[in-house]
């Protein structure tokens, strides 16, 4: 699947959706500590999948289940044994295999030569990081050699600045201390914990909030103590300050959403169902800030959905020029059998979607029918 700055996936329940989001992150998770247990790995901290047994297709323990990835011209991934794994990239440059125990302690290299313009490069690679270097040593050459290894360690490096907002989002305390972050940062109190840590964090995200909600946000720490408070004011009506927490599991989780997408550290970020808890009005110009920051920050935002109303709202973003037709791409996600098909739906200038809606509207058609006794 090719996927652009925003891409959604839309279709019924359990068809597969968050499946493809859970094995980009099980990947991650090897990049970043490929010296754990094969289980561990499918430990996202937010979710426990139960391990490979429990992951791999049909259950056939003999089977490999295979991660792989594509960054302009290479392709980093990893295909999964129950004892070992092997791990593959190919780009431009030269292939490299390499087979590993799982632990893999990132212990072991190998060695490949890529020759180009006459000069032989010898590649130092342990399955996450190249080493380059020229035969010759000349200046220029060694110039190349670190530009080589920047672009054999890109793809890697990408998967390691993926984050996900999962469901389970949201701060239920009125106020934070400095929390120890894990990896994959989730819990409420992590995420506070990037938002206190980061003095960009809480403008850049009230700019937003005021955007949808006409809430400006904020962040009080109490002089002399390390406890600060998340704090929201209305812009119209009111005008009472109060704690976040008292404002509405809707202005709650979308601050949870802009935290992580406002990351400095983050570059894709996996989003699941950011239409929770918010009303259609919110969700449209919820979908115009989303628009600007895949666009002007250069994030890549993808989002499973159940709400046509998000996808219209997007939809219509490309019809207002908010988004060119192919910075939006759409997938209706069915399941066939034991198969999980990712159709594209093309978007038009227009903001047309090539499959329609039709499987928004399958429930309501139903329910039409039995009003109207047909």
């Amino acid at each position: 699947m090719e996927l652009g700055p925003i891409t959604i996936f839309f279709g019924p329940t359990s068809s597969g959706k968050s499946t493809l989001f859970y094995s980009l992150l099980v990947l991650r998770n090897f990049v970043l500590n490929p010296n754990q247990a094969l289980d561990g790995l499918f430990n996202l901290g937010f979710q426990n999948l139960g391990g490979f047994d429990a992951c791999i297709f049909n259950h056939n323990t003999s089977k490999t289940l295979s991660v792989v990835a594509q960054f302009e011209k290479r392709t980093y991934g990893v295909h999964f044994r129950k004892a070992d794994a092997e791990i593959a990239e190919n780009s431009e440059f030269l292939p490299m295999v390499m087979k590993v125990p799982v632990p893999y302690a990132a212990n072991q290299s190998s060695t490949f030569s890529h020759v180009e313009r006459d000069e032989e490069f010898a590649v130092n690679w342990n399955g996450f990081a190249s080493t380059v270097s020229a035969k010759s040593g000349s200046a220029d050459a060694q110039a190349r050699a670190v530009g080589i290894a920047e672009a054999l360690n890109a793809p890697a490096e990408a998967i390691k600045h993926v984050d996900v907002s999962p469901h389970r989002r949201g701060f239920f305390k009125p106020s934070y201390t400095p929390a120890t972050l894990t990896p994959t940062p989730t819990s409420e109190d992590e995420v506070a914990t990037l938002i206190i840590n980061d003095q960009n964090a809480p403008p850049r995200i009230s700019i937003n909030t005021v955007e949808i909600f006409e809430r400006d946000f904020r962040t009080f720490t109490a002089p002399g103590t390390a406890t600060t408070f998340l704090q929201t004011t209305e812009q119209t009506g009111a005008r009472i300050p109060g704690l976040l927490v008292n404002d509405g599991f809707g202005v709650n989780q979308v601050v949870y959403m802009l935290a992580k997408i406002h990351r400095q550290e983050t570059g894709t970020i996996l989003v699941e169902e950011p239409e929770v808890h918010l009303h259609p009005t919110v969700i449209r110009k919820f979908a115009r800030v989303l628009a600007r920051l895949a666009t002007e920050e250069e994030k890549q935002l993808l989002f499973t959905t159940h709400s046509e109303q998000f996808l219209l709202s997007l939809l219509a973003c490309v019809k207002e020029g908010f988004l060119l037709p192919e910075q939006l791409r759409c997938y209706h996600v069915v399941r066939d059998r034991k198969n999980t098909v990712f159709n594209h739906e093309a978007v038009s200038r227009e903001g047309q979607i090539s499959g329609g809606l039709s499987s928004f509207m399958e429930g309501e058609l139903q329910d039409i029918k039995t009003f109207l006794s047909v």
